[in-house]
């Protein structure tokens, strides 16, 4: 599963105490399945819920919640789209000082197109891309670009637009 270690490396790049105690950081799946019907291939989905643990994380639980909804906003952006606009559950448990011990619960979705190869010799095997959701044409907004502080939170190919940079007030 492509999305556990995709995440590992997501969080691992914007969280950089992970770097240094990847320890602290435990990926495991529960409630796998396999989704499939009879057809001409194989082809078929995980579903799974993946668990990341976050053990003995310090600060402020935004530092890890926006990464988090950054990496499902490209790896599983139907989660985004959802009704009940709940992309993800957790659970922390606060330790002493300001550590916590974090669990996110993501409920995820790979799909794995499986064609058999024309001489017979085998399958070619790939995992395509999650579908591009954004609803405005000309127009993205991602968790992503509000990551810095500073990046434009819209983007626009409108000439006359008129963009401002999303600074935080100072504290």
């Amino acid at each position: 599963m492509r999305k556990a270690d995709s995440l590992r490396r997501w969080l691992t790049a914007f969280l950089p105490e992970l770097a240094t105690h990847a320890d602290r950081l435990q990926i495991y799946i529960e409630g796998g399945q396999i989704m499939t019907r009879k057809s001409a291939t194989l082809s078929f989905v995980y579903g799974y819920t993946l668990k990341a643990l976050f053990t003995d994380f310090a600060g402020d639980s935004d530092r890890l919640m926006v990464p988090v909804l950054a990496w499902i906003e490209k790896e599983q952006p139907s989660l985004l789209m959802s009704s009940d606009s709940q992309p993800f559950s957790f659970e922390a448990e606060l330790l002493d000082g300001d550590l916590s011990d974090v669990e996110l619960s993501i409920d995820l979705t790979e799909t794995v197109l499986v064609i058999p190869r024309a001489d017979g010799s085998g399958y070619d095997i790939t995992h395509p891309e999650e579908p591009n959701y954004d609803q405005f044409a000309g127009v993205t907004a991602s968790f992503l670009q509000g990551f810095g502080n500073v990046e434009l939170l819209v983007q626009t190919d409108d000439p006359e637009a008129v963009l401002t940079p999303a600074v935080p007030p100072a504290i």
